[in-house]
């Protein structure tokens, strides 16, 4: 059986629950997918050097990264090359930010994070930190997070405390990105870049639901185009 190689960008932390959950996430999936994967951590220091041979890359929450050049320009070879892609909390923060730098120009676009003074924040804190909190989020029609749904509504667990400056949401939509999801409150939690075959991620952070034994939806959707890439390669 084919193996896939799923690399895992961001400083392992055992600490950290989310990353406590996404080996259960990617060991659920693969087993309701019927496939199997091959995943390896790649620390960010080392970023951009360990994605040959990559079939997927997925960017897992801990930010502020060790490295941030190392995540940004890992993330750009991803989109540049193809590679089906998964962001998620920090990990879709650092897609966004690329994109900014890369395509739109906006070589002054930061993350608050990192530059609590920054002219253009593209990444700002949020008005009520999402710590270990719960909420239900609206999905929008057709997108890849309402497949393995019954409805229209999920929910979502959160380790956040940024989320997309609404100055800039526009300009994001006008770019090509797309939402995937809005949470009670009515801000974007989940994005998708629609001039790619697979590049998206939530703020949220979906692996979690791995921990109750839930395959995942925002993992599945992704694993699902990380086969279908695989299958369409010479």
């Amino acid at each position: 059986m084919t193996a896939y190689e799923i690399v895992l960008l961001g400083d392992q932390d055992a600490s950290i629950v989310a990353h406590q959950a996404i080996p259960r996430a990617l060991a659920l999936t693969a087993r309701a997918l019927g496939v199997r994967l091959r995943s390896r951590w790649l620390s960010t220091v080392a970023a951009d050097s360990g994605l040959v041979d990559c079939d997927g890359l997925w960017c897992v929450p801990g930010s502020p990264y060790r490295n941030r050049e190392g995540v940004l320009a890992s993330i750009r070879t991803a989109r540049e090359q193809r590679i089906p892609f998964l962001g998620t909390c920090g990990g879709l923060q650092y897609a966004l930010l690329e994109y900014a730098h890369a395509v739109l120009g906006w070589t002054d676009a930061a993350h608050a994070e990192e530059d609590p003074l920054t002219s253009r924040a593209l990444l700002a804190p949020l008005s009520c930190a999402r710590i270990e909190y719960h909420n239900e989020l609206r999905l929008e029609p057709g997108s890849r997070l309402v497949r393995g749904e019954d409805s229209l509504r999920a929910q979502a667990a959160y380790h956040c405390r940024f989320g997309v400056n609404p100055e800039y949401l526009p300009d994001l939509l006008a770019a090509g990105w797309r939402v995937l999801a809005w949470d009670e409150e009515g801000l974007p939690v989940a994005f998708e870049l629609e001039t790619q075959p697979c590049h998206f991620g939530t703020l949220y952070q979906p692996e979690r639901e791995a921990l109750t034994g839930q395959v995942p939806t925002a993992v599945r959707a992704w694993l699902e185009a990380v086969v279908a890439a695989r299958s369409q390669r010479p």
